[in-house]
């Protein structure tokens, strides 16, 4: 083999060498020829070491930097790019993609430029980056709309549009990736282009899946099974196979179970299914095992052999995370069959595998599995499944933000562009017209019309931009009030309405267990805390008009009451102090309603984090100062390193909002106090120019 090579690179170089003897320049080889020999034995040798692979790509690009600037020397930068990728060389593959750029940008090729944004679009969408990789995807879609593709390349804007389309199923953004694969699917028909509607149909399926539209999917999965005739040869194994397994987990998921068990079996009796697709043989005969126990199927020792066999398989290929699913399936069997605590210890291999393999949709599953399972501990799951769905939503908002945000862009600068276009070609246009008809009168009376015109359309625009920003300015201002706005109604949510369902809700789960007069007493008190509850939420919407901002009359009987509450329903012994001389009922809305939320999520985080058995609430005065101290004795933190949750947060929000100051001391071990200092006289000028922004932001 290091003969052949060896001969190669000898017939190249001496052909490099070749000198045309009527011009005396260079002749060299066929620039594609030449690299497709280094490149395709640099990949395909699996006898050649890195370093070798290594030194034959080098080869490649040192020859193809020779060429001049071409379509051919770009496509062969392209494919020397990919490889790189292929090797997971990324420093590599930039470097011979800002090439490509380079060499595209300066021929003016549309389709060359196309290709490098869809290399780019491929390398962040392997390294999960998606808004890069979508906003590269969407460069190349439109590059390749207005460049000239022939038979070989006319797939192109389709492709693109498809591979967008993924990005956002992956991302989530269910809505936009349907958008996208609907736009390639009628693209590809209108070209005739059938071998790519079968991926298309399947994606678009797979979408309808993740937006919970199973009819939707099972039809589109119909639809792509039409194309698979017209696919190359040696793709329609693997798409008959993957069409029976999508229909049989998409009933499956819909809870079609019989369905899900015909198209099982039909994909398992496949020949040499079990050698080729070992990954899908080994989900398909777990998901077949669930669909049979899902409709009532009571054989367990033959379903628990099957769940094993699965994992056998998983293990064999070293698969660890689609383990996951199998030991989630085989925790609701258990648990059907009495066995609790089996049950529970699968869960839990089941959400470690998913937390290792950081696959969120099989963690959120098995947290919901273990707060029916784990009835001790199924708040704690209950909370950390909400918790982890909320950041979830929150990053793929976040991330369908970005694509709106890029996708827009896009369009503006494809707009601009043109515009420009527009504006040279006009320009050239009068241009020559005021050359040809520069020697009379007539001429002049035209250029002096247009200058009108032009001065004219200048002074609009200017107009019309300076009406813009205005615009912008005023939307600035009236999203800045909406946050504020916003930010203060969750803060008042979170600690107000959060914070005494927690209290009810933990009475009403000791209370389950009696029936006694004084427990149904209880509970009638409880209701009619709901009561309070009910109304306090009607306040805080009235509080959008301002008209209830600063209602808390009898400040110290609120406190009291909440206290009394809260101690009852954690059995924490609470106690309170406050100096008695003082009228705290004259104190300012925006203090009185801070302090007591305040001190209610002290307490709250104190019943939930703290372990603590016992807690003191102070309120003095001094001079022209509040002191507020609240301490308790529980295992207390490291406040340097400790994480700030938004109930942190909040007091922090408060804080600012009275213009106070806060001091955090505790230590694992010694409990936590936490001391508040509001000063009354500074509220009074703060209060003045909050009054005054919100006046403004009315107006």
């Amino acid at each position: 083999m290091k003969w052949t090579l060896f001969c190669i690179c000898v017939i190249l170089i001496s052909s490099c060498s070749t000198k045309n003897k009527n011009s005396n320049k260079v002749v060299l080889p066929n620039i594609n020829d030449s690299t497709k020999i280094w490149i395709t034995e640099a990949i395909d040798n699996s006898s050649l070491s890195n370093t070798e692979k290594y030194h034959l790509l080098s080869k490649s690009n040192v020859l193809i930097n020779k060429y001049p600037d071409s379509y051919s020397k770009a496509s062969a930068l392209s494919k020397l790019s990919l490889l790189y990728n292929r090797l997971n060389d990324s420093l590599s593959f930039r470097k011979v993609n800002a090439e490509n750029f380079q060499v595209a940008k300066r021929i003016g090729n549309s389709k060359s430029l196309g290709v490098a944004n869809w290399d780019l679009g491929y390398f962040f969408r392997k390294n999960r980056l998606p808004d890069s990789a979508i906003y590269h995807y969407r460069k190349a879609y439109e590059l390749f709309r207005k460049a000239e593709l022939d038979s070989s390349s006319i797939a192109y804007p389709g492709r693109m549009l498809y591979s967008m389309a993924i990005v956002k199923d992956n991302s989530k953004d269910y809505t936009g990736a349907e958008k996208d694969i609907v736009k390639a699917i009628t693209y590809f028909k209108e070209h005739n282009l059938k071998k790519h509607i079968y991926s298309s149909y399947n994606l678009l399926a797979v979408i309808q899946n993740g937006m919970g539209k199973y009819d939707n999917a099972i039809k589109y999965h119909k639809k792509a099974k039409e194309y698979i005739p017209f696919s190359k040869e040696s793709q329609k194994y693997s798409q008959n196979t993957a069409n029976l397994n999508n229909m049989a987990s998409t009933n499956l998921r819909k809870g079609d179970y019989s369905k899900a068990i015909e198209y099982y079996q039909k994909l398992l009796y496949i020949d040499s299914f079990r050698f080729k697709k070992r990954k899908s043989y080994a989900k398909a005969i777990s998901g077949l095992a669930y669909a049979k126990f899902k409709n009532g199927s009571k054989d367990f020792d033959q379903l628990a052999n099957e769940y094993l066999r699965s994992n056998m398989i998983l293990d064999n290929i070293n698969n660890v995370s689609d383990k996951a699913r199998n030991y989630q399936y085989y925790a609701e069997m258990l648990n059907e069959q009495g066995q609790t605590d089996l049950a529970i210890e699968n869960a839990l291999i089941a959400k470690k595998i998913a937390e290792e393999s950081s696959n969120n949709d099989r963690l959120l599953s098995s947290l919901k599995l273990l707060s029916t399972l784990d009835r001790k501990n199924s708040a704690d799951y209950s909370d950390v499944y909400f918790t982890l769905s909320e950041n979830l939503l929150r990053k793929e908002r976040a991330m369908q933000d970005k694509f709106a945000r890029i996708e827009m862009e896009t369009d503006e600068v494809i707009e601009e562009n043109e515009s420009l276009a527009k504006q040279k070609e006009t320009l050239i246009g009068l241009g020559i017209a005021l050359l040809l008809l520069g020697f009379g009168t007539f001429v002049i009376i035209i250029q002096r019309s247009n200058n009108q015109r032009l001065k004219f359309q200048q002074t609009q625009q200017e107009s019309n931009q300076e009406i813009y920003n205005l615009m912008l300015s005023q939307q600035g201002k009236f999203q800045e009030g909406k946050q504020l706005e916003q930010k203060r109604i969750s803060e008042e949510i979170h600690d107000g309405i959060l914070g005494q369902m927690l209290g009810v809700r933990l009475i009403l789960s000791g209370l389950n267990e009696r029936n006694d007069e004084s427990a149904i007493q209880q509970r009638g008190e409880l209701i009619e805390k709901l009561r309070e509850l009910e109304e306090e939420m009607r306040t805080i919407s009235h509080e959008l008009n301002n008209a209830a901002y600063k209602k808390i009359n009898n400040f110290i009987v609120a406190i009291q009451d909440l206290i009394t509450t809260a101690r009852s329903s954690s059995k924490i012994e609470i106690l309170f102090d406050f100096t008695e001389s003082y009228d705290w009922d004259r104190l300012d809305g925006d203090i009185k309603i801070n302090t007591y939320r305040i001190i209610q999520e002290c307490i709250q985080n104190c019943i939930k984090h703290s372990r603590c058995t016992k807690i003191n609430i102070s309120l003095n005065t001094k001079g022209n100062e509040i002191i507020l101290k609240i301490k308790d004795d529980g295992v207390g933190f490291n406040v340097k390193k400790g994480k700030r949750g938004i109930g942190l947060r909040n007091i922090t929000s408060r804080i600012d909002k009275i213009n106070s100051g806060i001091n955090i001391n505790s230590g694992p071990g010694i409990g936590t106090e936490i001391k508040i200092t509001v000063p009354l006289l500074e509220l009074k000028t703060k209060e003045t120019i909050v009054s005054k922004e919100r006046k403004a932001l009315e107006a």
